[in-house]
C-alpha cells in the first residue's frame, strides 16, 4: 500500500466526539477554547479522557468555511484544552467562568498565574528553622511575642514563573493559596472575531466610574459652551427662570411670580425709609439697635451705666418720698 493512498481511520468514539462539535457548532454562535490543565483529576478524568486535540482541530478547519476565521482559535489550543458552546455574549461567559474558580494551594511544577505575594505580619511559627527557610526566599522575617514575625511584603514568584517544590510547601505553610482551580478561558470565536484573555477581562467597576466620569465632563461642558441637549435642559430652563424672576423684582413687574418678591422688597424699603426719621415719629416698634464694635464697646458700656445712674434716685430722695408714712 503506498503512503500516498493511506488514510487516518477514525475510531467510532471520536467519530461521535467530533459529530457533538459539529452539532453544538451550528446551535450555539459563540464557541470558546478553555483550559482544563491543573484540575483536580476526580472532577474531569473522564472528561480529559475525550479531549482530543488533533480532532478539535480538523472540525474548526472544517467549520472554517461556514465560521470564516473560526480557525484562529487553533493557535490557542496549547496544553489540555476543551470547548465550550452558548449564546450568550463572550463577556458574559468569560465573566461566568471565572467566578466560577476557587483558591488553592500551589504544587510543585506549576506556573504561577499571577505575581505571589507573602504579606507582611504575624504568623503561628515558633522560632526556629523556618526563619531560614522563609529567607531563602528573600522573606524578611523576625521573632517578635514569641513568634515569627514576616517583616514586609515579598514577592516569591513572578507571573509565569515555575513554582518549585520548596516554595510550594513554604506557601502551603503559611496558608497561601495562589493557584485557582476552574475552568479557564483562553479565547472566544464570535462572528468572524476572537476575542483574547486581555480583552475579555474587564473590570466593570473602573469602567462603570470611567463612563460616569465622562458623562459629567460633557454635561459640565455643554453648559459651559450654551450647547442644549435633552439632558442639560432642565438646567438651562432653572437659570432662565430665575433670571426672569430677578429681571421682574427689578423693573418691578408685578406678575404672580413677583409681586411676593416686590412686596418684601418694597417693605424693605419702606423700614429703612422709617429709621431715618426721628424715633417718636417712627411706626410702633420699630426701634435702632445700636452698633457695638471693639473701639467703642467700653465708652459706650460707661454711657449707659452714667445714664442709669441719673435715672435711679438717691437715698435722700427716696427717704422723703417715704416721709409721709413717718
Amino acid at each position: 500500500m503506498e503512503l500516498a493512498n493511506y488514510k487516518s481511520k477514525i475510531s467510532p468514539r471520536n467519530k461521535i466526539f467530533i459529530e457533538k462539535i459539529r452539532k453544538y457548532s451550528q446551535k450555539y454562535t459563540i464557541i470558546g477554547v478553555i483550559d482544563v490543565e491543573g484540575l483536580p483529576a476526580p472532577q474531569f478524568q473522564r472528561i480529559r479522557a475525550s479531549l482530543k486535540k488533533n480532532l478539535i482541530e480538523i472540525v474548526l478547519k472544517e467549520l472554517e468555511k461556514s465560521r470564516p476565521g473560526i480557525s484562529e482559535l487553533i493557535p490557542k489550543m496549547s496544553g489540555i484544552v476543551g470547548l465550550v458552546f452558548t449564546n450568550n455574549n463572550p463577556f458574559a461567559l468569560y465573566k461566568t467562568v471565572k467566578k466560577s474558580k476557587s483558591p488553592a494551594p500551589a504544587k510543585a511544577g506549576q506556573t504561577a498565574p499571577k505575581d505571589i505575594l507573602v504579606p507582611a505580619g504575624p504568623t503561628n511559627f515558633a522560632p526556629g528553622p523556618i526563619i531560614g527557610e522563609l529567607g531563602a526566599f528573600k522573606i524578611k522575617a523576625g521573632i517578635n511575642a514569641g513568634k515569627v514575625e514576616i517583616k514586609e511584603d515579598s514577592i516569591v514568584a513572578k507571573e509565569g514563573d515555575i513554582i518549585s517544590g520548596p516554595l510550594a510547601g513554604i506557601l502551603t505553610r503559611l496558608g497561601i493559596e495562589p493557584m485557582e482551580v476552574g475552568l479557564n478561558i483562553k479565547a472566544i470565536y464570535e462572528d468572524g472575531t476572537i476575542f483574547g484573555r486581555n480583552v475579555l477581562d474587564v473590570d466593570e467597576e473602573a469602567i462603570l466610574n470611567d463612563l460616569k466620569t465622562a458623562a459629567s465632563d460633557s454635561f459640565k461642558l455643554s453648559i459651559g459652551i450654551n450647547y442644549i441637549t435633552k439632558e442639560n435642559a432642565p438646567v438651562f430652563i432653572g437659570g432662565a427662570a430665575r433670571d426672569s424672576l430677578a429681571l421682574g423684582v427689578g423693573i418691578a413687574w408685578p406678575a404672580a411670580e413677583t409681586i411676593k418678591r416686590l412686596l418684601e422688597k418694597a417693605n424693605s424699603q419702606m423700614s429703612g425709609v422709617a429709621m431715618t426719621l426721628p424715633e417718636e415719629l417712627r411706626p410702633a416698634g420699630m426701634v435702632s439697635v445700636p452698633v457695638v464694635t471693639e473701639n467703642n464697646s467700653v465708652a459706650n458700656e460707661e454711657s449707659n451705666k452714667k445714664e442709669e445712674e441719673k435715672k435711679q434716685p438717691s437715698e435722700a430722695d427716696t427717704a422723703a418720698g417715704f416721709g409721709g408714712f413717718f
